[in-house]
């Protein structure tokens, strides 16, 4: 029920609940800074902060009585060694107060209720609801892949932020010397020289310090181009590690599928790459029209969840997982024969006609069982292709 990942009904519901409180108490003590708005409405934004504290405080307290469901065991003997069995679950639980989720649970609730029974101000108190915020990262995959793209590229980015902080260092420096005489109220100190090369290195220009001498401005000049190109690299880095992890995560699903469909268990491992490279997952909803009679035939599909229907003469065939269709207008090369409908929502691997020609030059032998599956279907013999040349 408390599963980020779980599709159930339960947990879909207890998702809703905490997203619509985080979004509430956001607004509530936003709100609250509005002076109009905290004068007429300020116990009233108090009780919900309140309210929703209390709802948090139940999750934080269901979540640490369900952590051993959620600690494999063989995490709490990493930890310890020797520790028994029947002290494992307190473990799991002081293992979850320690995780980063169970201090962001135990924040989302506590200082509020604390700052209040301490007699802080209820407008002060309100604004330690920011952390509500911080309960969103449990359902944001895309800030997991976002860590794990600057654990693997934290070399070449800490290269660049070296860069940055030498070429923020002269630039000050050179900006006091060049400056300071004319504007020593602006360019008096390396500090202060220091911000202006803040803003100018980051593109930002405040126009709060604005050199006037010509080595200034020429300095200001190379600064700014300095700084594109650092910003420039910082970005192609995060650009291309993320490509990377996209690809990489799209790979490893791939293969989970591809790997369980019964078509490719007597394959090779080195095959099973190359099909799973240039094979596509895409999920497709209940009765929806997959492929349509007439049309050119650019695709054929794998399914690896799911049920489809094919509309074909003389009858209509129900496909399951494991089947595939789509492969005769590649093989033919004419229009397709059937219509392809899901009955039920699956998951598809989809092969381009590209993709199926590069894939017959490489296994021929996964070509020949797309071919006698074909041949069987139509009841009739079917050419073996031959690989391009």
């Amino acid at each position: 029920m408390f599963d980020p990942t779980s599709a159930g009904p339960a947990a879909r519901a207890v998702r809703l609940v905490e997203k619509i409180a985080v979004f509430v108490g956001i607004g509530d003590y936003t709100l609250g800074t509005v002076p109009e708005v905290a004068r007429d409405y300020d116990p009233v934004m108090t009780a919900v902060a309140v309210l929703i504290s209390v709802l948090f405080s139940f999750e934080w307290i269901v979540r640490l009585w369900l952590a051993p469901l959620d600690v494999p065991a063989f995490v709490i003997k990493d930890v310890v060694p020797h520790r028994e069995a029947e002290n494992s679950a307190a473990l799991a639980r002081l293992l979850w107060l320690c995780s980063l989720f169970g201090v962001i649970d135990l924040l989302a609730w506590l200082p509020i209720p604390a700052a209040l029974a301490w007699g802080f101000p209820a407008a002060t108190v309100r604004l330690l609801g920011v952390v509500w915020v911080l309960k969103l990262v449990r359902y944001t995959p895309a800030l997991g892949l976002l860590a794990r793209v600057i654990r693997m590229e934290r070399q070449p980015l800490l290269g660049v932020a070296l860069v940055f902080f030498v070429a923020l260092v002269c630039a000050g420096t050179l900006a006091f010397i060049a400056e300071h005489g004319r504007q020593p109220a602006t360019f008096g100190s390396i500090p202060a020289a220091i911000w202006w090369a803040v803003t100018t290195l980051t593109t930002t220009g405040y126009g709060d310090a604005v050199p006037v001498t010509a080595t200034g401005r020429l300095l200001g000049g190379a600064v700014m181009i300095c700084g594109i190109g650092l910003f420039g690299l910082w970005a192609g880095i995060l650009a291309s590690g993320f490509s990377q992890e996209l690809r990489r995560s799209e790979f490893l699903r791939t293969w989970d599928l591809v790997a369980q469909m019964p078509l490719f268990h007597s394959l090779g491992a080195a095959i099973i790459a190359d099909v799973t490279r240039l094979l596509r997952a895409q999920a497709v909803g209940r009765g929806r029209v997959v492929v349509r009679r007439g049309q050119p035939g650019d695709s054929m599909f794998f399914i690896a969840d799911g049920e489809v229907e094919v509309f074909a003469d003389p009858a209509p065939v129900t496909l399951g997982p494991g089947s595939f269709f789509g492969e005769m207008a590649l093989i033919s090369g004419e229009p397709r024969s059937a219509t392809v409908v899901t009955t039920r929502a699956s998951t598809l691997l989809r092969l381009d006609v590209a993709d199926f020609r590069e894939l017959m030059a490489r296994s021929p032998e996964l070509m020949r069982v797309i071919q006698n599956e074909s041949a069987r279907r139509t009841g009739r013999a079917v050419s073996p292709l031959s690989p391009p040349a």
